[in-house]
């Protein structure tokens, strides 16, 4: 028996990468490590003279929303039977889940991904990439199920 350690933000990709780690899980014995790393919010996102308050209220939200992630993801795993553990992190994505991945030893990341190809995720940035390039282990990628449905691809694997 070994880790899966599975990165969620609480989007459809995330939740298609839950779902594979359960499953492998499920039929492993493996325990997953679900993760949810969020950014402290930096600089006035554009408002004009934000208030401490405001700020205060938007990463108040921020937090919540990771929180109830990985409620959500405990959630499923006890439901499938799965062992589940679970880690809010702050900082940088993919270095934060990489890490993790270290710290506990993780055989495999799962990650899910939005599969918007080269020139989006250049621009936007990819976590799932960066997670690919950073790993030491082997890493899962699952497409976003309404764009893996329209490409006839549902999941990408990768080896560290």
């Amino acid at each position: 028996m070994g880790t899966i350690l599975v990165a969620t933000d609480g989007s459809a990709a995330a939740s298609a990468a839950l779902d594979a780690a359960l499953g492998l899980a499920a039929e492993t014995g493996d325990e997953v490590v679900a993760i949810t790393v969020w950014r402290a919010l930096q600089g006035d996102y554009g408002l004009a003279h934000p208030s401490a308050a405001v700020l205060d209220d938007l990463l108040m939200a921020e937090r919540e929303h990771a929180e109830a992630t990985l409620t959500e993801a405990t959630r499923r795993a006890e439901a499938a039977g799965v062992r589940v553990r679970t880690r809010l992190a702050v900082g940088d994505p993919a270095s934060e889940i990489c890490a993790h991945a270290r710290d506990v030893d993780a055989r495999l990341i799962a990650v899910g991904t939005r599969g918007y190809g080269s020139v989006a995720s250049l621009l936007l940035g990819s976590v799932s990439n960066e997670v690919i390039r950073r790993a030491a282990c082997p890493v899962l990628v699952i497409r976003e199920p309404t764009r893996a449905a329209a490409s006839g691809s549902f999941v990408t694997a990768t080896a560290a």
